[in-house]
C-alpha cells in the first residue's frame, strides 16, 4: 500500500539500533525503524540497489508518478532523462547526502531533501592491492559477454549478442543510471540509402557519405573504418526501426552533402529516443544493467586472452567478473579536462557538453595492459553550446539558424564543419556568437522548445528589441538579416558560399548566446573493422572488442554531426556479433 510522501517526512533525526544515522533520507522516515524496511534479509546491498529502489517505489510511487506539472517550472521527475533509466537512488541516498543528477549539466537552484543540489560524479581512484586480491580470488560470477558502458554502443552490443543466441550477458555501468553520453545526443543518426531517405526521394549514396566522412576528417580517418561506417549505416537504421525506433525524419548538419541525419518525427532529440528503444530491447532480452559498478581492470592471461574484469562496486567492493568476451563501450574522455589538456594544453579549463562520466576509463584500462591507442590528440569542439555546455544541435543550423557576432554581422558559413565554425566563433569578440532562428525552425525541430524552458532563449519582435537583448547595433543586424534573406531567396550565398539555405529568418526571432565547448574525442582504442583490440606490438587480444567513442580512427581529425550515433550503432552491432562468435 502506497503512503503519501508527505506522511513519511518529518524533521529531526531517527535513531536506529541506538546509533545516529549519517545524513540521508533515512532520518526523514519515521515509519521505518528496521533495516529490512528498505534492504533485503541479510543486508546484502547490491550495486544496482534494486531492492532499495523497489522499497521507495512501494511507498512513493514510480519515478514518472512523482512528476507534477505545478511542482516546479522544471520538474526533476519530468525530464529528458525520465526514460525508464532513472531510479530513486540515482539522486537520493539513504545514509549520505543526496545529490542532484540534473546539475551535472544544469545549474538549477532546487531544494534537495536530505542533501544539496550539487552533483558528485563517480571517482575511479583504485586500490592496487585490492585489485590484485580480487584477481587472485578469481571470478565471483562467470559471464559469456560482458559489456563495459551502457550508452548506445554498449546496449547495441549487448542486444546484438543476445540476438546471436548468447544468454549470459552483463552490462556494467559506473554511474548511478544507464545511458551515458547517448542520453544527451540531440541531432540524430547519419546514414545513406536508408528507407527513410528513399521515401523522401533523397538521392544520397553510401559512396557520397563515405567521401563526406573522409573529407570532414581531413583524410586522416582509417579508410577501412570509415567505409565500414558508411556501408552499414542504413542497416543500422533499419535495425533500430525493427526495435521500435521512429527515425522517419532527416536533417542536414554541417559537412554533409544530403539530408541524412535521421531523427524522430517532429525533430525531437534523437539520443534519448534511441536509448529508450535500446533499453527496452535490453529489458526484453533480460540483460542485466548493473549501475554503480565501474570496471577498473581488464584481466588478460599470459596468452593474450581476455579473462574478465575487476569491478569496484559502490556497495559490493572489489570483485572479479569472469567473461569469455568483453566489449569496451565506455565512451570518450571529453569530460576529463586533465586528460584533454595533457594532449591539448590550449583546452585547459574549457567547458564540455559531455556527460560527466566520460573520463576515458576504457582507454586507460587498455593502455594498462599494453593495448594500442590512436589519434588521442584529435579533440573536437562543438561550436554552439549555450552557457558553454548545453549543446544546441547542429541540425538547427541546417534547418535555418544563422550566426551573428556582437557587431551584428555574419562571419562564417553556418554549415561549415564543426572545427571551422568553432574556430570562427572563437575569433569573435568574447569568443561567442548569437544564434538566430525563427518559427519555421521551431516547427521543424520540437527539441528546441526545451531551450525556452531552460531559460536559454530570448524571443524578440523587432530590431530595437534584438539590440536590447544582444547589444549588437540594430541597423547592422537588420542589414545582415535582409542580405541573408535575399541570398536565401535567390539560392546563392555571395558572402560565405553556404549551399543549403532552407529558410529565411523573420520575426519573431529566437536568440541564443552560444560559444564552443569540448564535445567529442576522435581518438581512443585502436580497432579494426571487426572491432578487435590489439597490443602495441600488433598482437590481437583474444576476446576483447571496443566500439563507439572509446575507439579511434573512424572520424579522423574532425567528426561530422550525426556520425557519432551512427558509429555507436554500426560498430556496437559488430562488436556484439563478434563477441558472440568468440563465445561460440
Amino acid at each position: 500500500m502506497k503512503l503519501s510522501p508527505l506522511s513519511l517526512v518529518i524533521s529531526g533525526a531517527l535513531l536506529l539500533s541506538g546509533q545516529a544515522l549519517a545524513q540521508g533520507i533515512v532520518p526523514l522516515h519515521k515509519e521505518f525503524t528496521e533495516c529490512s524496511s528498505c534492504h533485503t534479509a541479510g543486508m546484502q546491498v547490491r550495486d544496482n540497489l534494486a531492492a532499495e529502489n523497489a522499497a521507495c517505489v512501494d511507498c512513493h510511487g514510480s519515478y514518472p508518478e512523482l512528476a507534477t506539472e505545478d511542482r516546479h517550472d522544471i520538474d526533476p521527475h519530468d525530464s529528458h532523462l525520465d526514460l525508464g533509466n532513472l531510479n530513486c537512488t540515482t539522486c537520493h541516498s539513504g545514509h549520505q547526502e543526496s545529490s542532484m543528477v540534473c546539475n551535472s549539466c544544469h545549474e538549477y537552484d532546487m531544494a534537495m531533501p536530505a542533501g544539496d543540489n550539487q552533483w558528485r560524479p563517480t571517482k575511479l581512484e583504485t586500490d592496487a592491492d585490492a585489485v590484485a586480491k580480487a584477481i587472485a580470488a578469481g571470478p565471483v560470477e562467470q559471464i559469456d559477454v560482458l559489456v563495459i558502458g551502457s550508452g548506445a554502443s554498449g546496449t547495441t552490443a549487448a542486444v546484438s549478442a543476445a540476438q546471436a543466441g548468447i544468454d549470459k550477458i552483463l552490462i556494467l555501468e559506473k554511474e548511478p543510471m544507464p545511458g551515458g553520453n547517448s542520453m544527451l545526443a540531440a541531432g540524430g543518426m547519419a546514414s545513406a540509402e536508408s528507407s527513410t531517405q528513399k521515401a523522401l526521394k533523397i538521392g544520397d549514396t553510401k559512396k557520397v557519405w563515405y567521401q563526406d566522412i573522409m573529407k570532414g576528417g581531413y583524410q586522416h580517418n582509417d579508410p577501412a573504418l570509415a567505409r565500414t561506417l558508411s556501408q552499414n549505416g542504413a542497416e543500422g537504421i533499419e535495425w533500430l526501426k525493427s526495435l521500435g525506433a521512429d527515425l522517419n525524419s532527416v536533417g542536414r548538419p554541417g559537412g554533409h552533402s544530403f539530408e541524412r541525419v535521421h531523427r524522430p518525427t517532429g525533430g525531437a532529440k534523437a539520443g534519448p529516443h534511441i536509448m529508450t528503444t535500446l533499453m527496452k530491447a535490453v529489458k526484453d532480452h533480460d540483460i542485466e544493467v548493473r549501475v554503480n559498478a565501474p570496471a577498473v581492470k581488464l584481466v588478460v592471461d599470459n596468452h593474450d586472452r581476455i579473462q574478465g574484469v575487476v569491478v569496484k562496486g559502490k556497495h559490493q567492493g572489489y570483485y572479479m567478473v569472469g567473461a569469455k568476451s568483453v566489449v569496451i563501450a565506455s565512451g570518450g574522455f571529453a569530460a576529463n579536462n586533465d586528460m584533454v589538456a595533457s594532449f591539448r594544453p590550449e583546452l585547459k579549463g574549457m567547458n564540455t557538453t559531455n556527460n560527466k562520466g566520460n573520463q576515458g576509463d576504457g582507454i586507460q584500462m587498455v593502455e594498462e595492459i599494453g593495448g594500442k591507442v590512436k589519434d588521442v590528440k584529435e579533440i573536437q569542439l562543438f561550436p554552439t553550446a549555450a552557457k558553454g555546455k548545453i549543446l544546441i544541435t547542429g541540425t538547427i543550423r541546417g534547418a535555418g539558424a544563422i550566426l551573428l557576432n556582437d557587431q551584428g554581422q555574419r562571419f562564417v558559413n553556418e554549415l561549415g564543419t564543426r572545427d571551422v565554425v568553432s574556430g570562427a566563433i572563437i575569433d569573435q569578440s568574447k569568443h561567442h556568437a548569437w544564434m538566430l532562428y525563427d518559427q519555421d525552425v521551431v516547427n521543424e525541430l520540437s527539441q528546441v522548445k526545451g531551450l525556452e524552458t531552460l531559460g536559454l532563449v530570448d524571443v524578440v519582435l523587432s530590431y530595437p528589441e534584438l539590440e536590447a537583448v544582444t547589444g549588437m547595433p540594430a541597423k547592422a543586424a537588420q542589414a545582415s538579416l535582409e542580405r541573408y534573406n535575399e541570398f536565401q531567396m535567390k539560392g546563392e550565398d555571395l558572402d560565405f558560399g553556404k549551399r543549403f539555405m532552407k529558410t529565411d529568418v523573420r520575426f519573431p526571432i529566437y536568440v541564443v548566446d552560444v560559444s564552443p565547448a569540448i564535445h567529442h574525442t576522435m581518438g581512443g582504442i585502436a580497432i579494426n573493422e571487426n572491432t578487435e583490440v590489439f597490443l602495441r606490438n600488433g598482437t590481437k587480444i583474444q576476446g576483447l572488442y571496443a566500439s563507439g567513442e572509446v575507439t579511434g580512427g573512424v572520424h579522423g581529425k574532425n567528426r561530422l554531426g550525426g556520425n557519432a550515433i551512427a558509429d555507436t550503432v554500426v560498430f556496437g552491432r559488430i562488436a556484439g556479433a563478434q563477441a558472440a562468435k568468440q563465445v561460440k
